[in-house]
């Protein structure tokens, strides 16, 4: 069941995102909550921590990044990151163990891009319905849950 709920919520953000390029505020919270429920028997607190200091960590090197090449102080969500796909990012961040989530995120925002410029050409628009493709990620992630994590356990060298 909670799986279910999980996939539905991800696919409403995905339409929503690639649709319209904003979501509902609510169904972040409801997100972050439907993770909690599925990874609930697995679910450390000091992982959803780390994983939060892992995003506030690159949130703030994009910032700094970003601020130097303008030459000013700049808001990344004001123009290259919306708050959407900031609270995405937080939110699933009890789905995954540290290691996970690290993976996730990395492969997950490559996969972003390719799937933007397959689907996205001709199309007028210059932004990235990112919370919404990497919500598609995610299904695909859940759905191929053991595979992915036995390759990623390949990929380190445990067999």
């Amino acid at each position: 069941m909670e799986l279910i709920v999980l996939i539905t919520l991800l696919l409403i953000i995905f339409y929503q995102d690639v649709r319209y390029r904003a979501v509902m505020w609510f169904l972040f919270p409801l997100l972050a909550g439907a993770c909690i429920w599925y990874n609930y028997e697995s679910l450390e607190w000091k992982t959803v921590a780390f994983n939060g200091l892992f995003i506030l960590f690159l949130l703030a090197s994009l910032t700094v990044y970003i601020s130097f090449r303008k030459k000013e102080l700049t808001a990344i969500w004001k123009g290259f990151f919306s708050w959407g796909d900031i609270l995405f990012i937080i939110a699933v961040t009890p789905l995954f163990e540290t290691v996970q989530y690290i993976y996730f995120f990395t492969f997950g925002t490559i996969l972003t891009l390719m799937i933007h410029l397959l689907f996205a050409r001709g199309e007028g628009r210059k932004t990235i319905p990112y919370a919404g493709y990497l919500s598609l990620v995610s299904v695909a992630y859940l759905i191929f849950t053991e595979q992915i994590n036995h390759f990623f356990l390949f990929l380190n060298g445990s067999r």
